[in-house]
Parts: structure tokens; C-alpha cells; sequence
């Protein structure tokens, strides 16, 4: 497993506690499936997002809305607050190679929700 999926999986359950995180996951009955195709991962891996919970699966979804390629320390580094997505695309760490890159925005806003809420409690 490589650090993408890892870091990834620590952020899914952060988001899936989180409360704010959920509430720009469920607005408008949000439903979202990210596809991972990433240079340092194993294998590939999808996240999906639906009905306000994250949930990571390995392998290849048959119709994802995003299909997302490159460097997994890139989305390593997003996962932890370290950085967002549109750094990383602009950066050509990462490329979209189907489905809109406002979504993958979207996502990493409830990211920075869940570690925002996370540094609030402590």
C-alpha cells in the first residue's frame, strides 16, 4: 500500500467523524466516485463519496465520475492538509484524466473542514 491510499484512509475516517466535514459531503445529495490510477500505489483504489460518508475501496470502479492519475505523495500530502488538489494539478503532480475538477475542489474543502474541526478540539 502506498502513501496515497494510506494517508487517504486516515482522512476518510477523520472526515467520516467530522461534522462540518459531512455537511459539504451531503449538500445536494453529493455522489462522487473517485478513481485512483497512481504512480507508488500497489494498485489502483477508488473513493466514494455518498449520502455524506467517504468510503475507500482497492481495485477499479466499472463508471467513475473522476479517474485521477500521477504521484501518490501528491495526494499524500493533500490528504494532510499539506497543500490541496489544485496545487497538485497545477504542479502536474496529478492530472484529471475524466470528470470535473470542481469536484475533487469540493472534496478537499471537507478535508480541510474535518483537520480544521480536528485542531478546534485538541
Amino acid at each position: 500500500m502506498g502513501e496515497g491510499r494510506t494517508e487517504s484512509e486516515k482522512i476518510i475516517e477523520l472526515i467520516n467523524t467530522s461534522s462540518k466535514a459531512q455537511k459539504i459531503l451531503a449538500a445536494e445529495n453529493w455522489h462522487v466516485i473517485f478513481q485512483f490510477d497512481l504512480d507508488g500505489e500497489n494498485s489502483p483504489f477508488f473513493i466514494e463519496v455518498k449520502e455524506g460518508k467517504v468510503n475507500l475501496q482497492e481495485g477499479t470502479h466499472p463508471n467513475p465520475t473522476m479517474l485521477i492519475t500521477g504521484d501518490t505523495s501528491s495526494i499524500a500530502r493533500a490528504s494532510r492538509g499539506q497543500g490541496d488538489f489544485t496545487h497538485s494539478i497545477s504542479r502536474e503532480e496529478i492530472e484529471i484524466k475524466k470528470g470535473k475538477v470542481m469536484e475533487l475542489i469540493r472534496y478537499g474543502r471537507a478535508i480541510s473542514a474535518a483537520l480544521k474541526e480536528k485542531k478546534q478540539k485538541k
